[in-house]
């Protein structure tokens, strides 16, 4: 009955019914879901046979496909129910720490309510780049930064990478039409509307800086090839598009306008959270990482030469030369590394080559950069 109550609160909130059926206003309904929240985080605090009830009959499991129907509705109907207001979005944040926190005594049932519920941001905010209601991006997204903050390596086990770049991909992709002025210091500045809008391009840029924030956080402790290979898939994907739309035109200035929109923007941040883990001395499993994503060590030196240093954009290949430097610092001995700058020398002045024609500073560049890797 509980979770028929939730079903029937989620028609509500999108508007498929007037109340529902405990008597509870169409002015609060889109309160009743976060209250059942509270109300299910009271049945299992400091009660261990009702968690481990809770766990065993799947009811996180129910929960989610219910916001899942009500995500669903959202976007057919093109307004976030959770961001209409600042009121409901605090509201309903506060009711899923509240029930995370409820359930920390069970390890399972908490691992599962943290990952379903409390930090699932494609069920958050993914698909939302075009739905009017804003509201709940300034609550959930600065308290999800605290908690990977403060439990980065719980983070990275409930958290998948991949789904984080899908989101970054989604807000990368959208234009800037939509963009009303506001400045940096005004974010959601109109969240407390209830003419709902949808977000502007300095707003979708802050979704953009915080989700990879959560991504640097997960991998400045610990780099597993699960968490790490999405991101290379990320640069390299998104750098071959880059190289293909700027190389069918030879004009200098109609290169560099496309490289200034908001993809570029994306690949040149992740390309940099690269940089800062190779620079780091202390991350764990990094190297060894890289290695297995492409063979051997000098596939990862491969890559970074024809990917990253043979890029059209001059902040790419300047990135590019010193991830490179950084790698080679992290070779264990001097040998391996001779190994790897011989080795990778002809792959870099193959790449150059190809370059050179429609790019006559990409050789000097790249010259540039086979000194500091002689150096």
């Amino acid at each position: 009955p509980l979770f028929e109550i939730l079903r029937l609160a989620s028609d509500a909130a999108n508007g498929h019914a007037d109340e529902t059926p405990q008597g509870v206003l169409r002015r609060h309904r889109h309160l009743v879901a976060p209250n059942l929240l509270f109300l299910m985080a009271s049945f299992i605090r400091d009660h261990e046979v009702n968690s481990v009830e809770m766990f065993r009959c799947g009811a996180v499991n129910v929960i989610e496909s219910i916001f899942q129907s009500g995500k669903k509705m959202d976007l057919e109907q093109g307004v976030a129910a959770m961001g209409l207001s600042t009121a409901v979005a605090k509201f309903t944040v506060s009711a899923l720490i509240d029930l995370w926190q409820a359930s920390r005594p069970i390890f399972a049932l908490e691992t599962t309510v943290f990952s379903r519920l409390v930090f699932n941001l494609p069920l958050g905010i993914g698909g939302a780049s075009r739905l009017r209601g804003v509201s709940h991006f300034a609550i959930l997204l600065p308290v999800l930064s605290e908690i990977a903050m403060m439990n980065p390596d719980k983070v990275r086990d409930c958290v998948d990478t991949a789904d984080l770049l899908e989101i970054i991909t989604e807000y990368s992709a959208r234009t800037d039409e939509n963009d009303s002025g506001l400045s940096q210091q005004r974010l959601f500045g109109r969240g407390h509307s209830l003419a709902p809008r949808t977000l502007t391009a300095a707003e979708r840029l802050f979704v953009v800086d915080t989700v990879f924030g959560i991504i640097l956080i997960m991998l400045s402790r610990r780099c597993t090839v699960n968490h790490l290979h999405p991101l290379v898939v990320f640069i390299t994907f998104n750098l071959d598009k880059q190289w293909e739309s700027t190389s069918s035109t030879i004009e200098t200035a109609v290169a560099e306008t496309r490289s200034r929109n908001s993809t570029h923007r994306s690949t040149l941040k992740a390309v940099s959270i690269l940089f800062f883990l190779l620079q780091k001395s202390q991350v764990h499993n990094l190297i060894e990482s890289l290695a297995d994503i492409f063979d051997n060590a000098n596939g990862v030196a491969s890559w970074i030469l024809c990917c990253l240093v043979n890029s059209f954009n001059d902040e790419v290949r300047g990135l590019g030369i010193k991830c490179l430097a950084s790698y080679l610092r992290h070779v264990k001995t001097a040998t391996t590394a001779s190994k790897i700058v011989d080795s990778s020398k002809q792959a870099m002045m193959t790449a150059a080559d190809s370059n050179a024609g429609s790019n006559p500073t990409a050789m000097s560049k790249v010259k540039y950069g086979i000194g500091v890797m002689s150096h």
